[in-house]
């Protein structure tokens, strides 16, 4: 069983471990990171082939109204034609003509709208699935932002309680043991101590220790990793 200043030490750093946890959690919460990449590919896709279907729905409706623009044309010019407004056969010829001309301009577009009502359906599918996605990654993006607003709020609240119990517990500390834990905890980012594992190595490094370290452990001295240099804490049985 560890002395009683290494044990007093030890929960120290436990204290400061969990600390240092805190910060590291803290430091990678993800409010959607990953998840708002997705969406803005989501969107290049959406920018090219559901602009590609808007594309053809949009020539669709302008055929469409083009179509019946050229009924109603067609429909005024025969009731001059044959109503005997055109009395000259020239004037009735030109009549004809055009009336020849924009049924030719129809069977063309009509060709097209035959093929965009082939085009349309799929590149519609597309599309859809594409802004159902986005819309999908956007709720994801959602909860993943509440998620790490709450973490982030626990994150705190433990960061305060673990911050606020420090300072009792070091006065119990060696003030000499806990001024060398303390150098050593600054060069290894905030963690000063290592707990010996059943195999006799360091859980902070996974140095295994020479018999004489565990020797002085056992003899309720202060020893150090022989590699880390972390103070170490052994368990009663352990070692």
């Amino acid at each position: 069983m560890a002395s009683l200043d290494i044990q007093r030490l030890w929960k120290l750093h436990k204290i400061d471990a969990g600390l240092v946890d805190v910060r590291n959690q803290a430091a990678s919460l993800d409010p959607g990171k990953l998840i708002r990449v997705e969406v803005e590919q989501l969107k290049m896709q959406d920018a090219e082939q559901g602009a590609a279907y808007r594309a053809l729905h949009q020539e669709q409706l302008d055929l469409d109204l083009a179509q019946k623009g050229a009924d109603d044309k067609i429909k005024r010019l025969e009731k001059e034609l044959y109503g005997g407004t055109v009395v000259s056969s020239r004037e009735s010829e030109a009549y004809q003509k055009e009336i020849e001309m924009i049924k030719k301009q129809k069977e063309a577009r009509d060709e097209r709208l035959l093929e965009l009502y082939d085009l349309i359906p799929p590149a519609k599918a597309i599309a859809e699935n594409i802004l159902q996605q986005i819309e999908k990654k956007r709720q994801e993006l959602g909860e993943a932002n509440k998620k790490a607003l709450t973490m982030k709020a626990e994150l705190e609240r433990e960061f305060a309680r673990l911050t606020k119990l420090r300072p009792e517990t070091a006065k119990i500390v060696n003030p000499t043991l806990l001024a060398r834990y303390e150098s050593i905890r600054q060069r290894h980012s905030g963690i000063g101590m290592a707990e010996v594992t059943k195999k006799g190595s360091c859980s902070g490094c996974g140095t295994s220790q020479p018999e004489r370290t565990l020797q002085a452990l056992r003899e309720d001295k202060v020893a150090t990793c022989e590699s880390c240099h972390r103070i170490l804490y052994h368990s009663e049985g352990v070692i």
